[in-house]
């Protein structure tokens, strides 16, 4: 019987303040889609700097026929050049730097050059003689990649040396700023469905004296009282969340999934719809508690029992 009084309470104050509930919705909403926004934009950049870390990080070309730095202008490295370098690696002077090395040869960059650009011309023109060397780093701490690159920087035989961590820094440092941005403008969405909710609770409270002060002079509890104005927010929240987790995927679908992650590869782009699995939940919890901690504020405000 409670229950179902609880319900009917909760359904017509829902309907009583129909409008103030709308915007509950859309502002709560808004807010949450980017707070999950922030979240899915932070935890693109944990995987991506992790996939960086796992994969080579350093990438060291050797002088190829074709290549026109200062350093190659003996043409291609040759083998001694080359060994000189495989004995750095194995060196004490880099060892605190390095983690391990792979050595790709003249005819493994031919075959991954060919798979790149198949079915293209000028992929069939071109022959290992025309390949560079090249040197792939794993290095044990990313932030002092910077060594390694200066070491082989401008040595005679080496074209080119190349930092995964520096190429993808602009993309990281962008996903950085938008983040900060999305969890800004979320704080403040966040505070105004806050105060509408806290608006909303007081305009019920004030709608419905009579029929408190009813309850009270029938020994109703507190909790029972309050119930009603807790869930409403709650509701109300928790339908935003709901709206902001739909928002999210049709975001990762059509934008993340649909247009960034085939022009920039899936290997960069590591957000997907599962991670709303994980993400939605939160949202859904976190409306819910800001609208209960808002009403019970509002509740002890202006329904004193």
């Amino acid at each position: 019987m409670r229950i179902r009084y609880i319900r009917g309470e909760i359904l017509a104050g829902l309907w009583r303040n129909v409008t103030m509930v709308i915007s509950v919705v859309i502002v709560t909403a808004v807010s949450l889609t980017f707070v999950g926004a922030g979240l899915l934009m932070q935890k693109e950049i944990v995987e991506l700097k992790r996939t960086l870390v796992e994969q080579s990080q350093v990438t060291v070309f050797l002088c190829s026929p074709h290549s026109t730095t200062a350093s190659c202008a003996g043409g291609a490295a040759t083998d001694a050049q080359i060994q000189s370098v495989r004995d750095a690696l194995d060196g004490d002077t880099l060892a605190p730097y390095i983690a391990s090395y792979t050595e790709r040869d003249q005819d493994e960059a031919l075959a991954i050059y060919q798979q790149q650009f198949e079915g293209e011309g000028f992929s069939s023109d071109m022959t290992a003689e025309d390949m560079p060397v090249s040197f792939h780093i794993t290095v044990k701490d990313a932030d002092r990649s910077d060594a390694v690159v200066q070491f082989f920087q401008g040595r005679d035989g080496v074209d080119e040396v190349t930092d995964l961590l520096s190429v993808y820094a602009p993309f990281i440092r962008v996903l950085n700023q938008s983040t900060v941005f999305a969890v800004s403008l979320a704080v403040l969405m966040l505070i105004a469905a806050v105060l509408l909710v806290f608006t909303t609770i007081r305009m019920s409270v004030t709608g419905r004296r009579r029929e408190i002060a009813i309850m009270r002079l029938v020994g109703a509890s507190n909790l029972f009282i309050r119930a009603p104005f807790l869930l409403e927010g709650a509701v109300a929240a928790i339908l935003g969340a709901l709206v902001a987790s739909g928002l999210l995927w049709v975001a990762v679908r059509y934008v993340v999934q649909g247009w960034l992650a085939p022009t920039l590869g899936a290997q960069v782009v590591r957000v997907s719809g599962a991670d709303l699995l994980w993400a939605g939940p939160i949202l859904v919890a976190l409306g819910a508690i800001l609208a209960i901690a808002a009403s019970v504020v509002s509740l002890n405000r202006y329904l004193r029992v």
